[in-house]
């Protein structure tokens, strides 16, 4: 039953991301990297903390080194997607697909990021139903990509939606590499009332290393104080487009 229920969440998910990510022809061009970011907006994350996540990927797409490693990739461009999630049916796409070949695109998707208020939604936290989301966004992209990679931010466990560990092989076994923005400066899930007792950021930053990691060079990138967002998540983003296996080889 479980598994049956699985694959229909995930049918579900694809024929979302497809509604949402129309085939355009000047779209259908190779990319060094298909990204999907998938942030926490959740009833966990206060206001503050949403605003500083969402500032923090309006300003990364606006830093110069975040653009000049995008123009030094094989094809000088990337494709990104953005939408925030939370509980099982709760998953919002707030940017589609987007080509990034240059300052100016880059520049662009950082205002029109602005120009979307973040959200909060409830219902729990359903990581696995958001990779599934994601999985879904990367098989309806409207063009083909050297890497596909799902950024995942969160400040909690998966307690809500589809099994993590089906939705994380599911991910897995389509070559997409999932890494993890792990909020740990404060207890996880904290003011909620279901939580018994506090769980250290160690705890939660080795949660996301064996249960949601996964894939070709796939990372966790700690933010461990509120003032430090905007450069815990510029250095997540340099890090996935600098492809893991050219940096090897250097």
């Amino acid at each position: 039953m479980r598994r049956r229920w699985v694959i229909g969440s995930w049918m579900a998910c694809w024929l979302a991301a497809s509604a949402w990510s129309p085939v355009r022809a000047h779209d259908v061009r190779a990319v060094d990297l298909a990204l999907v970011i998938a942030v926490d907006v959740s009833t966990s994350m206060d206001r503050e903390e949403r605003i500083l996540q969402h500032e923090g990927f309006a300003g990364a797409f606006e830093d110069s080194s975040v653009i000049g490693a995008i123009a030094e990739g094989p094809h000088g461009r990337i494709a990104v997607t953005y939408f925030e999630w939370a509980g099982n049916t709760r998953q919002r796409l707030i940017m589609p697909w987007t080509i990034i070949d240059g300052a100016q695109s880059s520049e662009n998707f950082a205002a029109r990021l602005r120009q979307r208020i973040p959200g909060t939604m409830d219902g729990g936290t359903a990581i696995g139903t958001a990779l599934l989301y994601g999985v879904g966004l990367l098989d309806a992209k409207p063009f083909f990509a050297d890497r596909n990679v799902i950024n995942l931010s969160g400040d909690g466990v998966n307690n809500r939606g589809a099994d993590l560990d089906a939705a994380r092989t599911a991910a897995l076994s389509r070559g997409i590499t999932i890494n993890g923005l792990a909020i740990v400066y404060k207890d996880m899930m904290e003011g909620l009332v279901e939580v018994v007792e506090p769980v250290s950021p160690e705890v939660l930053i080795d949660y996301f290393d064996t249960e949601i990691i996964g894939g070709t060079g796939a990372f966790v990138e700690p933010v461990t104080a509120l003032e430090n967002y905007s450069q815990s998540i510029r250095r997540k983003i340099l890090r996935e487009i600098q492809d893991p296996r050219q940096l090897a080889s250097r």
